[in-house]
């Protein structure tokens, strides 16, 4: 595994640009309303950026790395710990949200299983599993990075989840749009304020699908798997 990731350096990290998921937060946070101490595991977590963000909006959040350069530089270091996602470093049943974006299509076909097995392991019931990963079945950049080992099509994620006991929303992005929006000058801001976000979040299910299909025709699939029982 080490070959793939030796090159995950300053220069990596300083180039990548990191998206604010702080709508992906809100929908959790919305979803899980009842429960009081949401734990998050976010999987090649990077810097930490989503780690600090889920802080923020008060989530108990985590995050794994493989690479040197950013378990030494990242944000909240007391945070992120190194870790796989084939070799979780946690216990049994402690996260109700583990994300991993774009992180599935990096590691060895082979580890597929025990990866989602691991996933499986540390998720309490009904917890959530979030992912990213490119489709190979549109044209996207995807195919110039070398490090992209393990690209599948949509159906095989959706198969394998739910082989391993998960409820699959594929194309689906979890994402509370009212959020997203308001993180940007719009005219929709002021109106979609006036909406109470129980209806909203309704309003806004078939949109999450759509945008998920969007997304997936320009090259990245979204997945939303919930652990049964």
């Amino acid at each position: 595994m080490k070959k793939f990731y030796k090159d995950y350096d300053e220069s990596y990290y300083t180039e990548r640009k990191y998206y604010s998921k702080k709508h992906v937060i809100k929908y959790v946070k919305f979803l899980l309303k009842n429960k009081e101490d949401i734990k998050w595991l976010d999987i090649g977590c990077g810097l930490g950026y989503l780690i600090k963000e889920a802080i923020e909006e008060g989530i108990d959040a985590y995050g794994i790395e493989v690479s040197n350069y950013a378990l030494k530089n990242a944000i909240i270091r007391e945070r992120v710990k190194f870790g796989s996602i084939t070799d979780i470093p946690f216990e049994d049943d402690y996260f109700d949200i583990v994300s991993a974006f774009d992180i599935l299509e990096h590691i060895h076909p082979k580890d597929t299983f025990k990866a989602l097995s691991e996933i499986r392991r540390v998720l309490r019931s009904r917890g959530a599993f979030i992912m990213t990963t490119p489709n190979p079945c549109s044209i996207g950049d995807w195919i110039y990075d070398l490090t992209h080992i393990n690209v599948r099509p949509p159906g095989y994620w959706k198969r394998i989840l739910e082989k391993y006991g998960f409820k699959v929303k594929l194309h689906y992005i979890p994402s509370f749009l009212k959020y997203y929006v308001s993180a940007r000058p719009h005219f929709l801001h002021k109106l979609l304020s006036l909406i109470p976000e129980n209806l909203e979040f309704k309003i806004e299910e078939p949109l999450r699908y759509i945008a998920g299909w969007i997304f997936s025709r320009r090259g990245r699939i979204y997945i939303f798997a919930s652990k049964t029982v």
